[in-house]
């Protein structure tokens, strides 16, 4: 159960089966960053870190889960008004099924205040790889984009900083409001999650599209290797022009009245479950 919130086998085949295990099957990865390198512009598509003050490489120990490096987004004060600092990264035309497995840290003093956005994951047409930009407020039509945000949310104070983590999803039979202007629906466990601020977790997410013109969808997120919530009967599409084909890392608050930071390690996206490192 989750609560939303208005924002098999023959004989023959089962010799086969034990032949071919799930084990021998080879994920592929689609795109890792484990931030070692020292460059952000050759692996991701847009880096959107205007001064050094908004982000960059972390180098200080204290800030890095593992190697000498992570990624700092800053979103500085901005006198209430927004303020962002965001990675993007693009792989058209796209999949069908993929697992996002990254390390995150929120700043001790974390506390974006009611609204804001974190990790956003997605589909574009295969064709235009911007078709879910600028769609804020509006109803995904089933062949021009969906998306599903990873983001803590404080609902109004009702949970502390940095939040509860949930989806914030767009699709087309998302619950709706009279004044057409419809922002994502905020999908939480029903027993919400309110990370600690100062710490390293581990995030999953996975995201199954439907097979057009079936209700067959579904997505799940992981905290620490557990699974907290797993949405299914998801319509995600109605057509196979849709496909998952870009994230984003971002630290967007809606009106920024301090400084907030968070950093992020070890990102790897594959067709398969990755689950968190394995540690001495």
């Amino acid at each position: 159960m989750t609560r939303f919130y208005s924002f098999f086998l023959p004989s023959l085949l089962c010799c086969l089966l034990l032949v071919i295990s799930p084990s021998q099957v080879q994920a592929e990865i689609i795109f890792a960053d484990d931030f070692e390198t020292g460059e952000l512009t050759a692996n991701w598509s847009q880096v959107n870190i205007d001064t050094p003050a908004h982000g960059g490489f972390e180098t200080n120990p204290e800030h890095v889960f593992s190697g000498s490096r992570s990624l700092r987004l800053t979103a500085v004060a901005n006198d209430g008004k927004s303020s962002r600092a965001q990675v993007m990264r693009w792989f058209m035309p796209g999949y069908n099924r993929l697992y996002y497995r990254w390390y995150a840290k929120f700043a001790p003093d974390f506390d974006q205040g009611n609204h804001m956005h974190w990790t956003m994951i997605g589909g574009n047409n295969i064709n235009d790889k911007y078709s879910a930009f600028g769609k804020a407020g509006i109803v995904p039509n089933g062949t021009d984009f969906f998306t599903s945000m990873l983001d803590p949310w404080t609902d109004w104070k009702k949970y502390p900083a940095p939040g509860a983590i949930c989806f914030a999803s767009s699709w087309p039979e998302m619950k709706t409001k009279s004044n057409k202007v419809n922002y994502s629906n905020h999908i939480l466990p029903e027993v919400p999650f309110v990370p600690e601020r100062g710490r390293w977790y581990c995030f999953e997410v996975m995201i199954g599209l439907n097979e057009p013109g079936k209700s067959d969808g579904e997505q799940a997120f992981w905290i620490d290797g557990k699974k907290l919530l797993h949405m299914k009967d998801i319509r995600w599409r109605d057509s196979d022009i849709l496909k998952l084909n870009f994230m984003w890392f971002a630290v967007y608050i809606h009106k920024a009245v301090q400084d907030n930071t968070c950093w992020y390690d070890n990102l790897v996206i594959s067709t398969e479950y990755i689950g968190p490192l394995k540690t001495d």
